[in-house]
């Protein structure tokens, strides 16, 4: 028995010897090159483990893209033990389950350098699993098929089996490059394995709008930004709409940090910091520290940007928000006046509309109408003239001494032309409604409560119908005032004022008794309405009642009706 275990043991150690005999000479150097991938989630409890490869001395790894999935953290373990933190990912493909990804190292680390070509049919190919081990067993066989996988890229079948535990390791050609990462057999058979080119998953990179790409997202550790710093910057815009305000503030940092002589950095960091300061900081020290941070982040962006106009536009923007916002803010940086100077260089190296746009709002705030009107007369000379600065325009001439309500009204027929069809434009026809009152133009007043209520699509209130039968009323429609007095009514049944109303157009159409039915329903609710006394008393006239019509007037006089007299004087006298 004991020769049995003895020969059993030779054979062993022959085989063994032979295996590795067979190895190629450089594979016990490159199995340093690959790792265990252990992810872990946001209450840094461990999710899964599994393999990856190094490529690049500098700490890029290749992998597969479900170890990642729902991860907050990640770690590398390399053959000696030693642990290196996942710090970026720098590009995944869910479809063929790979990722890229870099990680913090010290110092330079053993990888395995990338085949530059597509490798064909019958070359000889070696997989390379992690191992602790100092004898290494690894998989040899032949590449039985090479089909496209994207542009220049192939999918692989190899002439070798897989096991679960060797997924995502390297395979390698008899040169010592990577050609593929190791994927198993998806028909469960086993009779062979598959790899995805190890160049294709080097060339994943994140793009400008993958900010709002669930493969992405679905990862919590940080993405590379795009090389190009056109993209970095629209993915920081993305970005900004998916964070709060102290994960945004980090991102930013690191944006800068990434591209230290980009403007957009600064500027959005400055403008990040100002408007969520409250949020950011939990002392008013600490809030100031913030507002200097912003000063100088413009001031940086201002050095690199092509476009200093704009930067000083931003800040005096800003400048302006701040300083209209926090009254108790001692700081000379942070008043109106300094908004003024920063946004005067501003158009003094680039006269925009937008600029002066700005320029009228401040004048408008500090009561300088003339100047306001100006800045924004400015704006609608030229091709980006808007609805809003038609409409401030209107507002600032309607505060200047002896303005003329006939060019009010042409203002805001502009600021109503250009708005549209939107809620913005339900605003200004308002306003136009209130200048038409003043010329006393009711029949345009109907047909601007007609263009609101269709603005608005019908979500009007009582008022609304109140005051559009005032206007129908005084043009004649009778029935269309009592149609607009009854919707108030049916909306809001407890206002003796629409009863009153609803009784003066009984009046005006001659349906004295209903009319008298309104009468009683307003006084049910409001007992003293002087008013409607005597409103009474002129219905009761009509119908001939005159010695109660006249005790009518009585009670309107006695509750203080400044119209009453001259009805009393000429019916009851």
């Amino acid at each position: 028995m004991k020769r049995i275990f003895l020969l059993i043991m030779v054979c062993c150690f022959s085989l063994q010897a032979i295996a590795q005999k067979n190895a190629p000479k450089w594979m016990d150097k490159a199995r340093k090159a690959v790792v265990t991938v252990t992810t872990y989630d946001k209450d840094n409890r461990k999710i899964t483990s599994g393999n990856g490869f190094l490529i690049s001395e500098t700490g890029d790894v290749l992998s597969a893209y479900t170890l990642f999935k729902g991860a907050s953290r990640a770690t590398i373990t390399d053959t000696d033990g030693k642990q290196y933190p996942v710090t970026v990912i720098v590009g995944a493909d869910e479809l063929y389950d790979v990722i890229r990804f870099k990680v913090s190292a010290s110092k330079k680390m053993p990888f395995l350098p990338l085949a530059t070509v597509s490798v064909p049919v019958g070359r000889v190919a070696y997989q390379i699993p992690y191992s602790t081990e100092k004898q290494l067993s690894f998989k040899q066989g032949e590449v039985l098929e090479a089909s496209k996988l994207k542009d220049n890229y192939s999918y692989y079948k190899l002439g070798f089996p897989l096991e679960s535990a060797q997924a995502n390791t390297p395979v390698v050609l008899e040169t010592g490059e990577v050609f593929g990462l190791a994927q198993e057999d998806a028909s469960g058979k086993n009779e062979a394995s598959y790899a995805v080119s190890a160049a294709y998953v080097n060339s994943l990179q994140v793009t400008s709008t993958d900010a709002l790409n669930s493969v992405y997202n679905e990862i919590g550790i940080k993405k590379a930004w795009p090389s190009n710093i056109e993209d970095a910057a629209i993915s920081l815009f993305l970005i900004g709409n998916q964070q709060d305000a102290k994960t945004y503030l980090e991102t930013l940092n690191d944006f800068i940090a990434t591209f230290p002589d980009a403007a957009d950095g600064y500027q959005n960091r400055a403008s990040h910091v100002v408007t969520f300061r409250a949020a950011l900081a939990t002392t008013p020290e600490e809030q100031k520290r913030y507002l200097d941070m912003a000063m100088g982040d413009y001031d940086k962006a201002a050095q690199f940007s092509q476009q200093k106009g704009e930067v000083f536009y931003n800040q005096a923007k800003a400048i302006y928000a701040v300083a209209i916002e926090d009254s108790t803010l001692n700081d000379k940086h942070w008043t109106v006046e300094n908004a003024v100077a920063t946004l005067e260089k501003a158009i003094a190296m680039d006269d925009q509309p937008v600029y002066r746009q700005l320029q009228g709002d401040i004048f408008f705030f500090e009561g300088n109408y003339e100047r306001a009107f100006q800045s924004y007369m400015l704006v609608n000379e030229s091709d980006l003239a808007t609805a809003s600065s038609y409409f401030m325009a209107a507002k600032a001439k309607e505060n200047l001494p002896g303005a003329n309500v006939y060019e009010l009204i042409e203002l805001l027929d502009k600021a109503i032309d250009r708005a549209g069809m939107t809620s913005q434009g339900a605003a200004y026809v308002l306003e136009r409604i209130d200048k038409r009152q003043y010329l006393n133009q009711y029949a345009e007043m109907v047909a601007d409560y007609d263009l609101y209520h269709k603005l608005v699509h019908g979500q009007v209130n009582a008022p609304f119908y109140f005051y559009r039968e005032q206007a129908k009323f005084r043009v004649g429609d009778m029935e269309g005032a009592l149609e607009d007095i009854q919707q108030a009514i049916r909306l809001e049944d407890d206002n003796a004022d629409y009863y009153a109303e609803e009784a003066s157009v009984y009046t005006r159409l001659e349906q004295y008794d209903k009319a008298l039915e309104s009468v009683q329903k307003a006084l049910d609710l409001t007992p003293d309405f002087g008013a409607c006394y005597r409103l009474r008393g002129v219905c009761l006239i009509r119908q001939e009642k005159k010695n109660e019509a006249c005790e009518a007037f009585g009670k309107a006089k006695e509750l203080g009706d400044p119209l009453v007299d001259r009805l009393i004087k000429e019916h009851c006298q």
